[in-house]
């Protein structure tokens, strides 16, 4: 196999780890720099936090002052590799120049990867379970962060992989990058031979999009989250006085009041901005309130919210569906989530009961009544949100709090199928639900649908599980004829 046809690279490197806080320092190399991750900050915080407190516990553990010695050397060794590891992920970020395109995770993997392979590149966001830093699965390099992937790269024809334990036979890389469409555009001017061109033009930031969190806030918001560690630490181990330990306790309380003060005016801040796109005052005071936390404790807040705001609506009758709204279908009452939650209350007054009152006792009879009102939220949750038809869109609802809103602009065609088994290719998706048919939605332009945790990716192909699909179906096609009219 000739060398264009060869792509070296290597796995996880010491070294490399070791230059990264150094070279993170030092300018960067020839080349357009893609970053693949925005920031780590928290992660090198956190290092440092942990190691500080070991090497503390280790002192205090150890009498001999050769051991003592000893431990805290090998202490900090590992403290600086370990924070050589997270800096590396903005250290080394993919770079393209001099016909290669160096394809990187940190100092965990790198591969050089010749232009001349390379065929065609396009955004597309794809989710995956990949367990290892970079795999190759059915001849595609896939090295996803977060289990993400948005850039695709396809070559002319297979080359063969040697990188250091990932080598295989390659047809494809699918990579993460901060910035997709820039990341397109640096590889495509690349590809054309307008590289140099393109290092001499003055870089513009990208624009954000509508609503988008400030990059100041996404790194803030971890904060209040890192003082309550730091504060639950240092209390527990007992490394500090109790007098001392009552200090530290109001000096971060202090801190979170001020970082509470921070948040206000951040989500006043972020509010206004959503209400300037055309949303309404109650969809703005939750993308506001939820852009403040952290993308994981934001999904479980969500869910918590959804449990009782389904059921408040169940009780009185009402649904999401919005005024004007035509429902397209909905999911009937889950059985098996109702039998569950009747189940679930049964035992927690059981247990009040035949227990007797103690704090055990109450303790056990407030979980399962709480289980007891989540199976019932999911057992409603199908009446209460249903699918909708509005003047300009489409909104698909499942499970407790998922939605996504599909511009009736953005349909190309609408297809009524009478089975609901269709799985959507990488491009597709198919809302979760149970249904004998399936309303098939094509799209002319990609729309955003969730994956998980709040990552979103593109999708041209929407499958909508409905009992009724050719009813939706004639409701959609109808709507957009009286619109063209």
């Amino acid at each position: 196999m000739s060398d264009t046809k060869l792509i070296t690279g290597g796995g996880a490197s010491i070294g490399a780890a070791a230059r990264a806080p150094w070279k993170a320092l030092g300018r960067g190399e020839g080349g357009t720099a893609i970053p693949s991750q925005d920031d780590s900050a928290v992660g090198v915080g956190v290092i440092l936090f942990l190691s500080a407190v070991e090497l503390v516990l280790v002192d205090l553990m150890l009498s001999a002052l050769w051991a003592r010695v000893v431990a805290l050397v090998a202490g900090l060794a590992a403290a600086y590799l370990m924070t050589g590891f997270a800096v590396a992920l903005r250290a080394y970020p993919h770079r393209v120049g001099g016909g290669v395109l160096t394809v990187s995770y940190g100092a965990s993997f790198h591969a050089h990867v010749p232009l001349s392979l390379i065929e065609e590149v396009a955004v597309r966001r794809t989710v995956s379970d990949q367990q290892r830093t970079a795999a190759i699965n059915q001849g595609v390099l896939s090295v996803p962060v977060m289990s993400t992937t948005n850039l695709v790269l396809k070559l002319h024809e297979p080359a063969r992989l040697e990188a250091g334990k990932t080598v295989g036979e390659v047809r494809e890389i699918r990579i993460h990058v901060t910035d997709p469409a820039a990341a397109m555009t640096s590889v495509r001017n690349a590809l054309e031979g307008n590289e140099q061109a393109k290092e001499q033009e003055p870089a513009r930031p990208p624009a954000k999009a509508p609503g988008q969190v400030p990059t100041w806030l996404r790194r803030l918001r971890w904060a209040g989250l890192l003082v309550l560690l730091i504060e639950i630490v240092l209390v527990t181990t007992g490394l500090l006085d109790w007098r001392i330990a009552a200090g530290i306790l109001v000096v971060t309380e202090g801190t979170l009041s001020v970082l509470g003060l921070v948040f206000g005016v951040a989500f006043i801040s972020q509010y206004r901005k959503l209400r300037r796109t055309g949303l309404g005052r109650r969809a703005a005071f939750g993308e506001a309130f939820y852009s403040l936390m952290p993308p994981p404790i934001a999904e479980m807040v969500r869910h918590e919210v959804s449990v009782w705001g389904i059921l408040a609506r169940a009780v009185t009758f009402r649904t999401q569906a919005g005024p004007g709204d035509t429902p397209l279908g909905w999911v009937g009452f889950a059985w098996q989530s109702g039998a569950l939650a009747v189940l679930l209350a049964a035992g927690g007054v059981s247990l009040l009961t035949l227990a007797g009152v103690s704090a055990l006792t109450i303790a056990g009879t407030a979980a399962l009544l709480y289980a007891a009102a989540a199976a019932a939220a999911f057992a409603v949750a199908g009446r209460v949100r249903p699918h909708t038809l509005g003047r300009d869109d489409v909104v698909l609802r499942w499970g407790l709090h998922h939605s996504t809103r599909v511009p009736l602009t953005a349909v190309s065609r609408v297809w009524a199928a009478e089975q609901s088994d269709h799985r959507p290719a990488d491009d597709g998706f198919r809302v979760p639900g149970r249904a004998s048919g399936a309303l098939e939605l094509h799209l002319g332009e990609p729309v955003e649908v969730p994956a998980r945790m709040g990552v979103l990716r593109p999708v041209t192909t929407i499958v909508v599980p409905l009992a009724d699909p050719a009813a939706a179906h004639a409701l959609i096609e109808a709507h957009q004829v009286e619109e063209a009219q």
